[in-house]
């Protein structure tokens, strides 16, 4: 007599969702959150008012990043100088963000100085600082993860492009979102 088989339990539609996504080559939700993340770093360039040098430099940052490829996967195929220098772009890259995040942030504040107290306005320095480079380490780590699973079905040129494509389009998108939600 045949022992009794359990029917294993199927995993709900959302989990089943993610693992399809994730069996793919092309990895969509590292993507996504590429995209989004960027978003977030154009909503708030656009929500402040920066000058457009600081858009540059944002974009600058995100472009070497997305060269860069600095994740550890990625820099495995590459050896002693080369992989130096990727590193030494990632940082630069990682850097001219936050720069232009903290900059950004820091537009905000209080119209009239005269009623700006002194402690308030460095404890507002500070977390705003603080919020922007948490932020730019944030986008740095997931840059370089997502990067990690383009090298692996891409070739390096390819993956660099994917990655600074989707970056650039979350900045534009969020951008768009930021101007549109100031002008209405």
């Amino acid at each position: 007599m045949k022992p009794p088989t359990r029917r294993k339990r199927s995993a709900p539609g959302w989990k089943r969702l993610i693992d399809q996504a994730n069996a793919t080559p092309t990895p969509w939700l590292w993507l996504t959150a590429t995209l989004l993340l960027y978003g977030s770093v154009g909503l708030t360039l656009a929500a402040s008012p920066v000058p457009y040098w600081i858009w540059t430099v944002a974009l600058a940052g995100i472009l070497l990043q997305s060269v860069a490829l600095v994740g550890p996967q990625a820099l495995q195929r590459l050896r002693g100088l080369p992989s130096s220098l990727m590193i030494l772009l990632g940082i630069v890259g990682a850097a001219a963000l936050t720069v232009a995040l903290s900059a950004a942030l820091n537009f905000f504040g209080s119209p009239d100085l005269e009623e700006t107290e002194i402690p308030r306005a460095a404890l507002e320095v500070m977390l705003l600082s603080l919020t922007a480079l948490l932020l730019a380490g944030l986008c740095a780590v997931v840059t370089a993860r997502t990067g990690d699973r383009l090298v692996a079905p891409f070739k390096r040129t390819q993956a660099c492009l994917i990655l600074a494509a989707t970056a650039v389009l979350g900045l534009g998108l969020g951008g768009a979102l930021g101007l549109l939600a100031i002008r209405f």
